[in-house]
């Protein structure tokens, strides 16, 4: 049977974008820890939407594992155009997620992974 050369092979199309909002550039240092758990470490945030974030830090994070997010500094860079700051769409200071993914990008470099976060529900 002969296929039409108008349909695309599944293989070659591109992957179905999964988040909810579209994400916001940040650069602003960020320290995470593992929930309820003492120890805190230092990263430095991506992206974030109101749903999630990335960052950037110098320890692998277990997939699946809540987190702590805390934001050390409200950079302008954070703004992303917002006119006045109260407009600005960046989630409170302190949030709750699941890692979602954490990829190494050390390369031949020191250690650096990469983590996707899915922030817990705000009520």
């Amino acid at each position: 049977m002969h296929q039409s050369a108008s349909r695309k092979d599944p293989i070659m199309q591109p992957a179905e974008e999964k988040r909810r909002d579209d994400r916001l550039v940040c650069r602003s240092p960020v320290e995470w820890a593992y929930f309820n758990r003492p120890e805190t470490h230092s990263g430095l945030m991506r992206n974030f939407s109101h749903y999630g974030a990335s960052f950037e830090c110098s320890q692998a994070l277990v997939n699946g594992a809540t987190v702590m997010v805390r934001l050390e500094a409200y950079l302008s860079e954070c703004r992303s155009g917002c006119q006045e700051r109260i407009d600005c769409p960046w989630p409170p200071s302190i949030v709750l997620g699941d890692v979602k993914w954490c990829r190494d990008l050390s390369g031949s470099g020191p250690p650096r992974f990469g983590v996707g976060v899915k922030f817990h529900l705000q009520v």
